[in-house]
Parts: structure tokens; sequence; C-alpha cells
């Protein structure tokens, strides 16, 4: 199962993301869920890189089992950053669809700090 945990600041904007764990739908190569889940968050971390200013932190690791944690420290802090939030708020609807129609196979959690 993959596991996103969305981390949010006290003003409820999202400052981070982080994927573990693999969703094990299909076979590697043809798992519709890894592959939608994969393109919504690598596609918003490289938009953030694209078209924001924001400085971020993104560590992958596939000894972790599937992980992907993205980190935004002025976010974090308490800055607001529109399209920042954009981003990442189409990103979580996205990840949501697919948790509403796959839910054996991706859970979303959030924490606020």
């Amino acid at each position: 199962m993959i596991r996103v945990k969305i981390f949010r600041n006290n003003s409820g904007d999202i400052y981070g993301f982080r994927l573990t764990g693999h969703a094990d739908y299909a076979k590697s190569g043809r798992d519709i869920v890894c592959s939608a889940v994969s393109v919504l968050t690598v596609n918003t971390i490289n938009s953030i890189e694209r078209f924001t200013d924001e400085h971020f932190s993104c560590e992958t690791d596939d000894k972790k089992g599937g992980y992907l944690e993205l980190v935004l420290p002025a976010v974090k802090d308490g800055e607001h950053n529109h399209d920042v939030q954009l981003l990442l708020d189409a990103m979580l609807g996205g990840l949501n669809d697919i948790e509403n129609e796959y839910s054996r196979y991706i859970s979303i959690n959030e924490e606020v700090l």
C-alpha cells in the first residue's frame, strides 16, 4: 500500500508530503495506481521548481520501500505562496480521487504542525 502523509502548517497551508510503500495493484511496469501517484507527485515537484521561486528539499530512496518526500521550509515556517498551494492542492485532489477508487492500494493522512 502507498501511504501518503500531507504536512500542513498552523495556517493550513501544505508545506510538504511523504510517500512510502508500493501499491502492489499489479506487476511492476503495469501498476496503474503506482503510475498515477508517481505522475501526480513528480509533476507537482517539477512544477514547483519550474513555475515558482520557492525553495524546497526533496528526497527519494527506493531502499526504503518506495520513498519520496518534499518539504518547503518557508511554507513550514508560515510563509504563504499562492502558486505553490494551488499546485499542491491540485496534487492532493488527484491523490484523493485515486484513493476514492483504489482505497485498498493508497491511504492519505494529514498532519498539522
